[in-house]
Parts: C-alpha cells; structure tokens; sequence
C-alpha cells in the first residue's frame, strides 16, 4: 500500500498575487447576480482586487531579493511531483514558486489588468471638448460586471501561468488568461466581426498541442512538474530521448501561439483590428504576460538540454522580428500596426531566452507592456468605436498635444529612440547576452529588425507632428482614457530615469 501525501501547505500571502483577482471575479458575478448591470460596485470591486494582487506582487518581489524563492500549494510526498535531478540539485514539492522574475510578471499583469479595466469602465464617461459623441453601441452597453469578471479571470490565470511550476497549474493558467479574452471580443464585439472566431480557434489549437506536450512531458520525465531540472534524467537516456524532444517542440509549438511567434502569427493581424483597442490591449498585455511566463517555464524545465533548443527558438525570434517588422511598414490602421509591432516585439522577448537570459527576456516584456499600453490608451480614447486610421492622426500635435505627446513617448520607446530611453535600453540588455554567447546569426537580424522598426514608428509619429490639411474640432476624449495614457507614460519616464524600475537585473 502506497503512503499517502502529507495535507497541502498553502502560505496565502504568497499566494496573494493569484487569490486576490480570482476572489474579485467570483465577488464581482455575485454582485452582478444581486445588482444586475450596476457599474459602480463591479468595477470598485475589480480595482481593488487588482489593487491587491499588485501590492502582493510588489512584496514578494522585495521579500524574494533577500529571502530567495517563496513557494506555496505545497503538496510533500505526491508521487505525481517526484523527480530524479542532477546530483546536489533540490528539488521541491511546490506547484507555485515566486522569484523576483516571477513576482515582476505578477504585478505587471495585475497592472495591465487595472489599465484595461479603467478604459472599460470609462467608455460611459462624458466626453470633455471636441466632437459631440456618437450614440452609445452595443459593445458600450455590455455588462461591465460580466466585463470585470472576465479581465479578472484573465489577470488571475497570468498570474499563475507565472510561477507555475507543475503541468496541470502551467495549462489551466494558460488558458485562463486566454479564453475570457474571447468573450470579452464577443460581448464588445456586438453585431460587428470582432475576431472572436480566430481566437478560440486558436486557442482551441494551441491548448490540444500543449496537452498532448505535457503528457510526452510526463511520460519521458516521470513527472509532472517542470522546474528542477526535469528534463535531466530523460535526456540520459535514447529511450526517452526522442519522447522528450517532441514534447518540447509540442511546448513550445503551444507557447508560440499566444505569443504571436511566425510561423504561429496569423491570428493576430486578423484579431487585433477587429477586436477593438481594448480587447487588444488586454491580448498584447495580460495574455502575453502569460505566454511569456508560460515560455520561461518550460525553458527552465529543460534547462539541462537549452543547448539543443537554441536553434529552435533563434529561428521564432528571427523571423518573427522581420517578419513582423516588415509587414508592420504596409499597416494602414493602428491596431493592424499595432498587431505586426506584437509579432516583431514577441521575436525580440524569445531572443535572449537563446542564451538562456530570461532576466533580459522579462525586461524587455515589462519596456514593451508599459509602451504599448500607452500607445493603445491614447488609441482607445481618440477612438473607442474603432475605425480609426493613422491618417486620422495627422495634425493630432495641434488638436490633442497632450495624447500627442504621450502616443510620440509609447512609439519612441517601441523603436527604441530618444527620448524613449528604456525602450533602447531594452534592446541593448536583450542583444547583450546573444553577443556574449556568440549567437550573431540571432543578434545581427535583430539588429535589421531595429531598423526597419524606426520606420514603422516614425512613420506613424510623422503623421501626428505634421499639420492638418483642413483644420478638424479636437477628438472627443475621456478623463479616464487620458489618465491611464498619461500613468503609464509617467511610468516609462520613471524607467528611463531608473531603468532597474522595468529592466531589473539586466541593468547593472
């Protein structure tokens, strides 16, 4: 008779960044239930939870630099955990693991969370100058519970997607932070296309992969956990050599897909413009906080075997960084831009996990996070029903020189141009390790793509600095939309004062 596993050890503290918007979302429905389509309580509620999860996070990230790695849902002696490791390795029994790393990812999705959260709840508010607004549509007339709960129910499954360290956590993680995004799609969506269909296909897609990876995974490993050096003990082995291979491939064939890598691309040109710029912001932000988060996961799991996928992943970041840099250039639209920018960016996050850096790789994701939800906050307000153009922006220096000045700061960092220091900063910490591991085949296309980048950006930014051919009345905007632009174009600023702020380790 098999020993039974010891009582489950769970420290809520650290648990605090995944509990606090899980229990928001299930507070929010009930709300909803009692007090159907009241905004106020839902979205309070929402930003507190977030609130939360973003205080929690900001404290494990400080108490993980002096105390090391805290680990909670500690399940001692389950079989399912068990794994044979290097010699003088430990290994733990824990399906979650806060680092620094991990802790930054956290309060980066909870923040990207309170961001998308406000647009949602400003979208009501009254405009101030300009335009007389259109009538309400049907996406403005949602249920902002249900919308809450959904942004929630995304943040939370980023958030364990983050320092998931076992298979079953890894996999309801990823797809929490991906399938409440396809109804959100459709609930904003209205009677218009809203992308949702390339969603859940994709989604449907990815996740088939990922499980048939993960059970590969723990048929080569005895194992399903993916940190502490799982893929050791499998890859001594011919027998088990070949099952593990092709479950990493399968990994990271799921992970590419929510990432937006080529050649798993394909959804995201088609998505983002349909699905309006808050829907986009929350794919570009939380659900590639999550991909990120879930890449890095398997990266250190098959630590003991990363020379042998270098050539993979150096191929997902080539040709995703040209690729998506060159089809960016024939954008005539914002969000379709901003789309092929995601494509292009995700190529440079994966580039310095070649080397192994996944400090360099979390510090890039946190310049690009803050950037683009600067760009799509003044994308949102200026036009929150969509349709919008990058002609539209022409002369926007005169019109709105504050949403000017702010869009110019979030394209400036993409490119990685002054006076976006943090976003040249992000590229140099992302390109120093690929120089110092001697990839230039990897190193020198990103350094093309760069360039082909300040074209991207500064074409748009162009449009906005000249002037208008016929004057035009200010856009109407919202207080809310703006405050969210002008926070997150405060926070890059701070960055490139205090880089460490975004760039952490890969500064110093």
């Amino acid at each position: 008779m098999m020993p039974s596993a010891a009582a489950p050890q769970i420290d809520v503290l650290v648990a605090g960044p995944v509990l606090a918007p899980a229990i928001g979302a299930v507070l929010v429905l009930a709300l909803d239930a009692l007090w159907p389509h009241r905004r106020t309580p839902a979205l309070v509620v929402g930003a507190l939870a977030l609130l939360l999860g973003l205080g929690a996070a900001i404290s494990l990230r400080l108490r993980s630099m002096t105390a090391g790695e805290l680990s909670t849902v500690c399940l001692p002696g389950d079989p399912a955990l068990q794994l044979a490791a290097p010699e003088g390795s430990e290994v733990g029994h824990c399906l979650l693991q806060v680092g620094q790393s991990g802790a930054l990812l956290q309060a980066l999705a909870a923040a990207a969370g309170l961001a998308v959260l406000a647009l949602l709840g400003g979208f009501e508010a009254r405009p101030r100058g300009g335009l007389t607004p259109q009538p309400p549509t049907e996406a403005r007339r949602a249920d902002v519970g249900v919308e809450t709960a959904l942004v929630l129910a995304t943040v939370t499954g980023a958030t364990t997607v983050a320092v998931a360290h076992d298979l079953g956590t890894w996999l309801v993680g990823l797809e929490l932070a991906t399938l409440p995004v396809v109804a959100l799609a459709v609930l904003r969506g209205g009677a218009r296309d809203s992308g949702a269909m390339q969603l859940i296909m994709t989604s449907i897609s990815s996740f088939g992969i990922a499980v048939l990876g993960a059970g590969l995974w723990a048929t080569a490993t005895g194992s399903i956990r993916l940190g502490g050096g799982a893929a050791w003990s499998a890859w001594q082995e011919d027998g088990t050599r070949a099952v593990l291979t092709l479950a990493l491939v399968l990994l990271l064939a799921a992970v590419a897909f929510k990432l937006s890598l080529v050649p798993f691309h394909a959804w995201t040109p088609a998505t983002y413009p349909r699905a309006g710029a808050v829907v986009t912001m929350l794919l570009a932000s939380v659900s590639a906080i999550a991909a990120v988060g879930a890449l890095i996961a398997v990266m250190e799991g098959a630590a003991g075997v990363l020379p042998d996928l270098v050539p993979v992943i150096g191929v997902l970041a080539v040709a995703s960084m040209l690729v998506g840099a060159v089809l960016a250039l024939r954008a005539s639209d914002p969000l379709r831009l901003i789309a092929w920018s995601a494509v292009t960016q995700g190529g440079w996050v994966v580039a310095p996990l070649a080397a192994g850096d996944t400090a360099a790789a979390i510090g890039y994701l946190s310049v690009y996070v803050v950037a683009v939800t600067t760009v799509l906050a003044v994308v949102a307000d200026l036009s929150p029903d969509g349709g919008r153009t990058l002609a539209d922006d022409r002369g926007l220096l005169r019109r709105r020189p504050v949403h000017a000045a702010l869009l110019g700061l979030g394209l400036l960092t993409l490119a990685g141009l002054p006076p976006g220091v943090a976003g040249l900063l992000a590229k140099f910490v992302a390109l120093r390790p690929l120089a110092d591991a001697g990839l230039w085949w990897i190193a020198l296309p990103a350094v093309l793509a760069a360039a082909l980048g300040f074209a991207v950006y500064l074409r748009w930014l162009a449009l906005v600095l000249l002037p208008d051919r016929v004057p035009r009345e200010p856009e109407a905007v919202t207080r809310t939309g703006t405050s969210v632009a002008v926070v997150a174009g405060l926070v890059l600023l701070t960055a490139t004062v205090l880089p460490v702020l975004l760039l952490g380790a890969g500064t110093r």
